[in-house]
């Protein structure tokens, strides 16, 4: 006997089947979405993770170091035409 018929005799109708599977649905990708995404970091950029000349996130062990650098840059004075490096 197929499922539906099943679901059927226990008294679910048709509408109310329809509310529990998206309920389901949207529990599904909720869960997923919260699993997924701390790991963006760690996909490879071509898979659409972020690319290797990424700055690094505000926390991790390079940012306060990549912050002093840029602030260097920042105060660096400027010049009409900058030097290629």
């Amino acid at each position: 006997m197929p499922a539906s018929l099943r679901l059927v005799e226990l008294g679910l109708k048709r509408r109310e089947m329809t509310i529990l599977k998206s309920a389901f649905l949207c529990l599904a990708c909720v869960t997923l979405s919260s699993c997924a995404g701390g790991h963006v970091a760690d996909i490879p950029h071509w898979m659409g993770g972020l690319p290797a000349d990424a700055p690094p996130r505000r926390g991790s062990p390079g940012y306060d170091e990549y912050m002093a650098k840029r602030a260097q840059e920042a105060a660096r004075p400027k010049t009409e035409q900058q030097q290629p490096k």
